[in-house]
C-alpha cells in the first residue's frame, strides 16, 4: 500500500507538480501509520491480481455528527481516496475497487460517496464521471507569492539550482502516456508515428550517424516510435520545428533506483543551447516530478560536444569505459560514464 501511495505520488505531480510532491517511502509509511492513528473509523480495501496489491482505495467517515452552530448540514458520508498501479490502470481495477468502495459506504450508514482530485487529472474525472460522480463544489486558489525552489534537483548542481522548473502537460503517467515538458528554449513532446520523416532526416544527419545507432536511420526510428516499457522518447522542438530528440531510461528496482538520458539533435540546432536546455529540462523531470536521486550518461569518450552539454547541466564524469560501444567504423570505442545527483 505505501508502493502505491508512492506511485500515486508520482502519477498527482506529474499532473500538478505546483502542488505535489514525491516523497520517500519511509516518509510515506510514517505518514501513513499516522493517519491511522488520527483516523481510527476508517477502512482500506485493496484489489489483487495474481497474488499481488494492485490497487486500493481508503475509505473516512465524515458527517456522521455536527456541532449545532455549524451552518453546513450533516450528511453520512464516505470520503474515499483511490490508488492504481501504474501498469494496471486503463483495466477496470479503478471501477471495481469504487464499487466495492460505495457497498462499503451503505453498509456503514453512509449516504454519500464524495471525493476530490485535481483540476488537471482528467483520467480520474473521467472514472468518477462516468461511475455517475457529479461536482457540486470548486476549490480556487491565486498564487500570491513565488515558493522558493527546494526539490532535490539542484543537490550538488547550482545549473539546476538556477533553472525554472519545468512546465509539465497533458500527462496523467499512464503507460501509455508522454507528459509535454517546457524548457526555457526547447518543448519536449511525446514522439509519435507522423515524426517519422522529420526523424529519418535527423537520424541521416552526419554529425548524428558519426555518434548514433550503427543499424541504421530506419530501425532507429522504429524502435524510437515504438517505444519500451523501460524506458520513455520524447521529440525535441523549437520554435515548432523537429530537432531531434531525447530519451530517458529509468531503473525502478528500488535498490538501483536512477535513471538515464540520452540526446541527439540535427546539426542546425547544435551549438545554440537547446541541447543543454533540453537535458536540464528533462534533468529536472527525473529528479523532481520521477522521484529519482541520480542521474547517468554514456557519450562516447570522443563525443566532446555531447559531453559539454551534459557538464553545462552539472553531470561530472565517473569513469572510462574501454571498448564500450561499435562506431560506424565497426570498431568499438571507449565511452565516458557520469552521473548527476
Amino acid at each position: 500500500m505505501v508502493e502505491l501511495e508512492h506511485a500515486s505520488a508520482i502519477h498527482h505531480a506529474s499532473v500538478d507538480p505546483a502542488r505535489w510532491r514525491v516523497p520517500e517511502i519511509d516518509a510515506i509509511a510514517r505518514y501513513r501509520r499516522n493517519r491511522r492513528v488520527a483516523d481510527p473509523d476508517g477502512g482500506a480495501l485493496v484489489a489483487e491480481a495474481d497474488g499481488r496489491v494492485v490497487g486500493m482505495v481508503e475509505l473516512l467517515p465524515r458527517g456522521f455528527t455536527a456541532d449545532a452552530g455549524a451552518a453546513r448540514m450533516p450528511i453520512p458520508s464516505v470520503d474515499v481516496g483511490l490508488s492504481v498501479a501504474p501498469e494496471w490502470r486503463r483495466r477496470g481495477v479503478g471501477t471495481a475497487l469504487m464499487g466495492a468502495a460505495e457497498e462499503w459506504a451503505h453498509e456503514h450508514g453512509a449516504s454519500r460517496v464524495i471525493l476530490d482530485l485535481a483540476a488537471a487529472n482528467t483520467g480520474a474525472l473521467h472514472l468518477y464521471e462516468r461511475l455517475g460522480y457529479e461536482v457540486h463544489g470548486l476549490l480556487m486558489d491565486k498564487v500570491v507569492s513565488a515558493p522558493a525552489s527546494n526539490g532535490p534537483g539542484g543537490v550538488g548542481s547550482p545549473a539546476l539550482e538556477s533553472y525554472a522548473h519545468p512546465r509539465i502537460t497533458g500527462v496523467d503517467r499512464d503507460p501509455e502516456s508522454v507528459p509535454t515538458i517546457d524548457g526555457e528554449k526547447v518543448r519536449l513532446r511525446p514522439l509519435v508515428e507522423a515524426d517519422r520523416e522529420a526523424l529519418l532526416a535527423v537520424l541521416r544527419d552526419p554529425s548524428v550517424v558519426e555518434v548514433w545507432d550503427t543499424r541504421g536511420a530506419e530501425l532507429s526510428a522504429d524502435e524510437l516510435i515504438a517505444g519500451d516499457e523501460d524506458w520513455t522518447v520524447w521529440a525535441v522542438e523549437v520554435d515548432g520545428r523537429f530537432a531531434g530528440s531525447i530519451q530517458a531510461a529509468e531503473e525502478e528496482d528500488p535498490d538501483y533506483r536512477h535513471a538515464g538520458i540520452d540526446i541527439f539533435l540535427s546539426s542546425a540546432f547544435q551549438g545554440h543551447g537547446y541541447g543543454t536546455d533540453a537535458v536540464r529540462t528533462l534533468a529536472r523531470y527525473l529528479f523532481e516530478v520521477r522521484g529519482h536521486h541520480r542521474l547517468t550518461m554514456d557519450p562516447a569518450a570522443s563525443n566532446a560536444r555531447a559531453i559539454r552539454t551534459y557538464e553545462k547541466v552539472g553531470f561530472k564524469p565517473v569513469g572510462v569505459m574501454r571498448r564500450y560501444e561499435r562506431g560506424v567504423d565497426k570498431d568499438f570505442h571507449d565511452g565516458l560514464a557520469g552521473e548527476l545527483r
